[in-house]
């Protein structure tokens, strides 16, 4: 078999080469870098003089990478570091709205998942204000660099109590990078850069073999946090806010941003909901809890956007303005780890919150639907994860297992979807791709779009009223870009949302997983 797939390789790279050479000299060899880039096991020495193809198959192994030992500390590490493979789940805590106690849930609940025995991780995303160095000080917080056979540009994260730290606050501030230290100085840094940081921090920090990492994402839905949810799967997401309206305002802008990147909000923490004086009475200074986890009979109130927003009663979770929680803050030592008895209250928070996460990570690992969905109200399709098919009977596919692949040589795609009786797969062209809605996947049979793909001049995610993902597109959209020059095409998986499709002709789309579904024939089930 081996032999059969070295002889298939070597014949279509001498047919290809041989149609560059002659026909299309622009793509500079570009066509064999799917083959170099598609694992270890496949070396090709090619010479294009005269066409000649030799292909080696070994078995996959390690090579040890030469670190260069001039470059700062956050040299961007090789695309191919296995720094996260080991990871079993991401886990994102955001706010979008600053100032609510993010990360002192974030650090916590790391503690609490460890002290359960999971392998924790916990990374500080906030490259603009990193708060991690403050909240958790370790004996030793040097960042070290990896052993030379894990890759240039590797470090060793912090290890503190069971949990392994990394922040940009940790980070030597001679590294170069604008924000980098404990006491730095403001860390000016646009968009690309922030993801670049970003990635960094995530990639290039040797993890090891973790049942979680906790990412703290600082406020917004922006670069970061694109960067996340599109370089990363996330298994899910908890929100943080307080009951004010003006923090309520952002946090749904936020469950809107997580759900339409196929995340799951697994639960919801309203913090500083309340305080209890001297005499024992709780008082609620900026009113009741305004979480969506309602009595039953007062559902028929509720508006149809609030369902939207709705979780299970199990997991919303209410801290109250806490003097200890603000000590151990400052001490430098997170409040699960000392475990005061004057805050018993917000420890069986925490672990009432642990318990709730880690179970619904154990679900999301076998496919099944997380507890804290049950009772959720889809609105405009955003939390439909099943699809059915004329051509495939009644079985009913799960869009989240959705599979994207472009064969350059035949200039198509293929699509599979996979459900509990089997498989489907179904084979579709350039330009039906091209002309779909890359964010629902509706078809646009206007002339434009069948001359060269509609979607490019859409905008983000296909939507002029939902500013979710960002299409860079290149040179000009004139009708002369026929299908002949969409090849070839190059497909990157986009976190939990979908795939990103590079074009020939410079287009970029990102197209979500339920509109590549459709484009199969799939309608939505609907079913909650």
């Amino acid at each position: 078999q081996l032999e059969t797939m070295a002889s298939n390789i070597s014949q279509f790279i001498q047919e290809k080469t041989a149609s560059l050479i002659q026909d299309d000299r622009r793509s500079n060899w570009s066509a064999w870098e799917e083959f170099a880039t598609s694992g270890s096991n496949i070396t090709l020495d090619i010479q294009p003089s005269d066409v000649s193809v030799r292909v080696k198959i070994t078995p996959k192994q390690t090579k040890p990478k030469t670190a260069n030992r001039n470059k700062p500390s956050l040299q961007m590490p090789q695309s191919s570091s296995p720094a996260l493979k080991n990871v079993a789940h991401f886990l994102a805590v955001y706010s979008c709205k600053g100032g609510v106690g993010k990360s002192s849930i974030a650090t916590n609940l790391a503690y609490e998942l460890s002290s359960m025995g999971g392998r924790v991780g916990l990374v500080d995303l906030d490259v603009y204000g990193p708060s991690l160095p403050l909240l958790v000080r370790p004996d030793d917080p040097t960042v070290r660099k990896s052993p030379p056979e894990l890759g240039a540009g590797m470090v060793e994260p912090i290890e503190h109590r069971g949990v392994k730290l990394m922040s940009l606050g940790y980070v030597s501030p001679n590294s170069g990078v604008p924000g980098s230290g404990e006491n730095s100085g403001a860390a000016v840094l646009r968009g690309p850069m922030a993801g670049r940081v970003v990635a960094q921090l995530l990639k290039g920090t040797n993890w090891g073999n973790l049942d979680v990492l906790v990412l703290d994402l600082p406020p917004g839905t922006g670069d970061v946090q694109l960067e996340a949810c599109q370089s990363l799967s996330l298994s899910g997401a908890v929100a943080v806010s307080t009951p004010s309206s003006l923090a309520w305002a952002d946090v749904k802008k936020g469950v809107q941003m997580f759900g339409n990147l196929g995340v799951p909000t697994l639960a919801l923490v309203e913090n500083m909901a309340y305080f209890v004086c001297e005499g024992g009475g709780r008082h609620y200074p900026f009113g009741k809890a305004r979480s969506l986890a309602v009595e039953e009979d007062s559902e028929s109130s509720i508006s149809s956007e609030e369902k939207f927003f709705k979780l299970n009663r199990s997991h919303v979770f209410h801290l109250p303005i806490s003097s200890a929680l603000n000590k151990s803050n400052d001490g430098g030592t997170p409040l699960c780890c000392d475990r005061p008895n004057t805050a018993r209250d917000e420890i069986e928070t925490f672990t009432n919150l642990a318990k709730a996460v880690s179970a619904d990570l154990l679900l999301l690992q076998h496919g099944l639907p997380p507890q804290s969905m049950k009772g959720q109200v889809s609105v405009g399709g955003s939390n439909v994860l099943t699809v059915t098919i004329d051509e495939a009977g009644d079985s009913e596919f799960d869009v989240p297992f959705t599979q994207l692949a472009v064969d350059n040589s035949h200039k198509n795609f293929t699509v599979r979807l996979f459900s509990n009786e089997g498989g489907f797969q179904k084979v579709i062209s350039a330009v039906d791709l091209r002309s779909r809605d890359p964010k629902t996947g509706e078809k646009d049979n206007s002339e434009d779009a069948e001359s060269f793909g509609g979607a490019i001049s859409r905008g983000c995610g296909g939507s002029s009223t939902t500013q979710m993902i960002e299409h860079h597109v290149a040179g000009d959209n004139s009708k002369a870009k026929k299908k002949d020059n969409m090849f070839p095409a190059k497909v990157t998986k986009k976190g939990n949302y979908g795939y990103e499709v590079e074009w020939a002709d410079g287009a970029v789309i990102i197209y979500s997983l339920m509109s590549i579904a459709k484009a199969v024939g799939g309608k939505p089930t609907h079913n909650n």
